[in-house]
């Protein structure tokens, strides 16, 4: 008897359960084109609102800046300044500079510039990519890069064909030890703010060149007078300065460059440090 009373039960839950399972299946299918409808209506309006902050900051002439300073457009017209950032769905703000330029020696010209054809052999081609933000005074020390203020005068190598840059070895030359450092140029009187050096990686020089073959391998080789009248002519390898190496008042940037280039790069880069820090204008 308790038996055969169970089994209306059991139906019953079985069909509940059924149209339980279906009912939350339509709820959940229900519940995913809502929620698409509501991420592409979020999304409509974040680009709405971003193609509207970017047509107000192509119609300043200074343009705000994360923290509450400006840059002048005007003053740096070589760069493309702007990629709008909406802070806390409010404020339009410009966050990027950035663009290829010429370094003629002694000032930049826009690599679109057409005045000048056909271009001098002796401009060198580099491109900026920039952060910007207000920078705020610290004591900090960097985390990254080279942590010495100083290096031991028997592991300097000062070269000659490149002034303004050295080599910080690991030990004496030739050794294996300096296989890593070879391809790192340390800026020389140009330091951080905590003392420490700039610098310029060449890691380009980890493949093989089909011209020399200069590798780290083959340089941690050299002896000392190898390296310091080293001159890599016009290899194009790529080097780079890293954002914790090139900064300004407005803000840091990664530095990129050939190989060819590496001669200029110092004064070229304490320039373009000075030139863009002149855009950028700080309000209390």
């Amino acid at each position: 008897m308790l038996r055969m009373s169970r089994k209306p039960w059991v139906k019953w839950f079985k069909k509940l359960l059924k149209y339980g399972l279906f009912i939350y299946a339509c709820y959940c299918v229900v519940d995913f084109y809502i929620r698409e409808e509501q991420v592409a209506e979020a999304m409509a309006i974040y680009y709405a609102d971003q193609e509207a902050c970017q047509k107000k900051l192509a119609s300043m002439k200074q343009v705000p800046i994360l923290g509450g300073s400006y840059v002048d457009k005007t003053l740096v017209p070589e760069f493309y300044v702007g990629m709008p950032e909406l802070a806390n769905k409010k404020a339009c703000l410009a966050n990027t500079l950035k663009g290829h330029f010429w370094w003629t020696g002694t000032e930049i010209r826009s690599y679109h510039d057409q005045s000048v054809k056909p271009i001098p052999e002796s401009w060198r081609l580099y491109k900026l990519n920039a952060g910007l933000y207000t920078k705020k005074e610290s004591t900090e020390p960097h985390e990254r890069g080279y942590r010495h203020v100083n290096w031991p005068d028997e592991l300097i190598v000062k070269l000659k064909n490149y002034p303004g840059l050295e080599l910080w070895l690991n030990a004496p030359p030739p050794h294996f030890k300096n296989e890593g450092v070879v391809r790192t140029f340390v800026i020389t009187g140009w330091s951080r703010r905590d003392g420490t050096p700039r610098l310029i990686n060449c890691d380009g020089l980890i493949r093989p060149s089909s011209e020399e073959e200069l590798t780290g391998k083959k340089l941690a080789k050299f002896s000392r007078t190898e390296l310091e009248n080293l001159d890599f002519g016009k290899l194009s390898f790529f080097c780079t300065v890293e954002l914790h190496s090139f900064d300004f008042s407005g803000g840091h940037g990664r530095v990129s460059l050939r190989l060819s280039s590496l001669r200029e790069a110092p004064g070229m880069l304490k320039f373009l440090s000075d030139y863009i820090s002149h855009a950028v204008i700080t309000r209390k």
